[in-house]
């Protein structure tokens, strides 16, 4: 009895000591002890992994009067190197972002003069300058080539009140499709002629004949017809890492909307809303297009093949870092 006692007793003792060891430690191979005070039974599922953000940095040389200097964001920081007052070069970094997006906002409801004042004077600076125009014509407002009149205005409004019940996001993708489905882009007359193209056409030309002469022009017209919903719209200009045609830099533009206090990105060609890759280089925001027309001489074909490079931009590295790093 007594040996089969001590026999018992040392069993048991050895299953609470196996056991104690699983539960108070976790050895690794050298004795260490790593176990996770969190964790004692190391059951736990390991952590997901950090989200990362893609990242493309490169070194541009451009001609003046763009100060890409005033274009940081926290998708786009800007580093010069130096500045000639003439040429400037710097290190971008251009970040992929995604916007969270409230799709409760509602797209403003304008019956009466009334109502429109009531929405301008609750509006920012920065945001009312971006929908603020003036009668130019006859049922015709704007600027001078951001412009609308009431059909184009009656048409976005029925996008909004009939296909998205008011819902700002759902009117943005709506007004964005229409257009896509019946407004083509022919690139051929700009690149041709140089970029003079990127300013003339206005927005009722555009939406008229259903084509646009160049990438300037389908987002003024996009910016039209957001800001005759009362929506303010940026554009802006800039250059487009172009995979698709070899992986060439051109200049490109897009619309920014003011929603919900924030200026979200949308590319109405490519159908992108509030979700930016990191091949957009912006260089300038504009209420109009045509206040670029005194900057693009060196732009124009004409000038280029006589010393005048527009820009040169060299890509210097690609990747990814922890979006924590990026925020901080």
């Amino acid at each position: 009895m007594k040996r089969e006692g001590i026999g018992l007793a040392l069993a048991f003792l050895l299953t609470i000591s196996m056991f104690s060891g699983c539960i108070s430690q976790i050895e690794d191979e050298n004795g260490v002890d790593i176990t996770d005070p969190t964790d004692p039974t190391g059951t736990k599922d390991p952590k997901e992994p950090e989200e990362t953000v893609s990242y493309l940095k490169a070194k541009i040389n451009i001609s003046q009067p763009y100060n890409i200097s005033d274009m940081n964001s926290s998708r786009q920081k800007v580093e010069v190197i130096r500045d000639s007052g003439i040429r400037m070069e710097a290190i971008v970094t251009l970040y992929r972002k995604s916007y969270e997006i409230d799709d409760t906002v509602k797209v403003p409801i304008v019956e009466t003069e009334e109502d429109a004042i009531k929405i301008l004077e609750s509006l920012p600076d920065e945001a009312l300058l971006y929908l603020q125009g003036y009668e130019l014509d006859e049922d015709l407002w704007g600027t001078e080539t951001v412009h609308w009149n009431s059909h184009m205005r009656n048409l976005a409004f029925a996008f909004a009140k009939e296909g998205a019940n008011y819902n700002l996001y759902e009117t943005m993708i709506i007004v964005m499709n229409e257009q896509r489905k019946n407004v083509t882009i022919d690139e051929s007359q700009y690149l041709r002629e140089g970029y003079e193209n990127w300013w003339i056409q206005d927005a009722t030309n555009t939406f008229y004949s259903g084509k646009a002469l160049g990438q300037g022009p389908y987002v003024t017209l996009y910016a039209s017809l957001m800001r005759s919903i009362m929506v303010p719209t940026k554009i802006v200009y800039g250059l487009y890492y172009d995979l698709e045609k070899g992986g060439v830099w051109r200049p490109y533009a897009w619309n920014e909307v003011y929603f919900n206090g924030e200026w979200i990105p949308i590319d109405p060609y490519r159908g992108i809303i509030g979700n930016l890759s990191r091949n957009y280089l912006a260089l300038y925001e504009t209420v109009d297009l045509l206040d670029l027309q005194d900057d693009f001489a060196c732009y124009r074909s004409h000038y280029e093949g006589r010393g005048c490079k527009p820009f040169e931009v060299e890509i210097i590295e690609t990747g990814t870092v922890l979006k924590s790093e990026l925020n901080n």
